[in-house]
């Protein structure tokens, strides 16, 4: 019985190890994300708080990327807007990533409904 107990604690550990990694936030580094069918990409670049959005498919739908804070008072605020369609290339914006707040980024497709959520992005 105690070594079904030890065994048993150890994977309850290493579970708990793995589920803290993985939850984990990103800090600084460039962080990306994809919408299905090559819709379109947001990046957020961290040299500078820069958020890139592009297009990716000519299809008369654009994309919009969404930056927003996470607060304190569990408040998701969006703070920046960067939308791409129509046009050549990819449009940026930038905005000051605030400390260790955390944020995150929504990018949707024009086209109905299709959003995708970044993991949490925090300055280092």
């Amino acid at each position: 019985m105690k070594t079904l107990l030890k065994s048993g604690g150890i994977v309850a550990a290493s579970a708990a190890i793995f589920l803290g990694v993985a939850s984990a936030p990103a800090f600084a580094g460039n962080v990306g994300i994809s919408l299905p069918n090559n819709r379109g990409n947001m990046t957020f670049i961290d040299d500078g708080d820069k958020f890139r959005v592009c297009d990716t498919r000519v299809d008369d739908h654009g994309v919009t990327g969404y930056v927003r804070q996470l607060r304190a008072d569990g408040r998701i605020v969006t703070i920046l807007t960067v939308d791409d369609g129509g046009d050549n290339g990819c449009d940026t914006k930038e905005t000051d990533l605030i400390g260790r707040t955390p944020h995150d980024m929504v990018l949707c497709w024009n086209g109905g409904g299709a959003c995708v959520v970044s993991p949490v992005i925090r300055e280092s």
